[in-house]
């Protein structure tokens, strides 16, 4: 089951600029440091692994969209809950930090390319399931209108009969409550896990309608490196509207549960939805 990659689409491009140098493995400053941010992003992922274990076939054909750093395929390896796992991302940072880790741990099934999920080739009917976390759909449609329903139907065409589809969506009501209640736009600091090499960022979020785009600046914890120029642009769906567009593009089923709970969505920050492709 291999993934052919073509071209990169101008929304990907702006992504990829968004997200270059995440994660680069020389910005932590020590052996140790890796280990404990490793440690730390696979302790928030154990919730996301319970949710999907309970729903796929034992071991599972998995595809993940945003891959990221490959904490989610990483932790489902290591459970050995995976025959073989293709992670997609179009920053080149984090796929060679994916890349490290799953040979460090001997994970032999997963496999890491850096790629556009909109223009990459798709083998058909070749995975039991199809993950796209952290919000990260929700990107797809301001970069490109259309592009959405476009990569609906492309995973719904690279899943098997009765294939599961899991995309965690960020509807962010805070953030829209708060941009809203200030006129449409508000600036926020958070302050980072102690294990992120990045102390603090700064937010300023400005709500569009259904668009909320989210400027991000970030400070080093070590260096006091000022990171800036980070944005994203993030398609705020509802539970009727991404049923929509899921069962417009062929799948059924579809469920919107609250995080990873599995209990049904009620306005939190994150929204996880699941749907099938129909049995043959």
């Amino acid at each position: 089951m291999r993934a052919r990659v073509r071209s990169v689409s101008e929304g990907a491009e702006s992504m990829r600029s968004a997200y270059a140098g995440v994660e680069e493995l020389d910005s932590f400053e020590s052996p140790a440091a890796l280990d404990e941010y490793r440690a730390s992003v696979l302790g928030r992922t154990r919730p996301q692994a319970d949710f999907l274990i309970g729903r796929l076939p034992d071991p599972a054909a998995i595809l993940e969209i945003a891959s990221g750093n490959g904490r989610l395929l990483v932790e489902l390896a290591g459970r050995e809950a995976v025959s073989e796992g293709v992670g997609l991302d179009i920053a080149a940072s984090r796929i060679e930090f994916a890349r490290r880790w799953a040979k460090e741990r001997g994970h032999e099934t997963l496999r890491f390319e850096e790629a556009d999920a909109l223009e990459i080739e798709l083998d058909a009917e070749a995975y039991d399931a199809a993950i796209c976390i952290t919000g990260a759909f929700g990107y797809f449609e301001p970069a490109e209108p259309g592009s959405a329903a476009t990569l609906a139907s492309k995973l719904h065409g690279a899943l098997r009969p009765g294939g599961l589809l899991c995309i965690e969506l960020y509807p962010s009501p805070g953030y829209r409550h708060l941009a809203e209640a200030a006129g449409g736009e508000v600036r926020l600091w958070t302050e980072l896990p102690p294990e992120d090499p990045w102390r603090f960022y700064l937010s300023h979020v400005i709500v569009d309608g259904p668009v909320l785009t989210h400027e991000k600046t970030f400070i080093h914890r070590e260096t006091g490196e000022v990171d800036t120029g980070r944005t994203e642009r993030l398609q705020l769906y509802s539970p009727r509207e991404i049923a929509d567009l899921l069962e417009g593009a062929g799948f059924e089923a579809v469920e919107a549960h609250d995080g990873w709970t599995g209990d049904p969505y009620r306005d939190g920050e994150s929204m996880v939805v699941t749907a099938r492709r129909p049995a043959a």
